[in-house]
């Protein structure tokens, strides 16, 4: 039982951030948009950059509860 709330709890967590994540990755590509011309390049790449990381980590998220189930 104790093994089923840990599960449970950790899948909430992990959900919770994955949602966190998205939006993250959402506000910053449309402050990127709204901004665009005012940004230098080194900025533009450091949000790709970013932006890209949070892709993958969402991807990895997702799956690490695809292999608990």
């Amino acid at each position: 039982m104790a093994e089923s709330k840990h599960s449970a709890g950790r899948k909430e967590t992990v959900e919770n951030n994955i949602t966190e994540t998205e939006e993250n990755l959402h506000a910053t590509e449309e402050f990127a948009e709204e901004h665009g011309k005012a940004l230098s390049k080194e900025e533009k790449r450091n949000i790709n950059e970013k932006n890209e990381h949070r892709r993958e980590n969402i991807e990895n998220m997702k799956q690490s509860m695809n292999e608990e189930k």
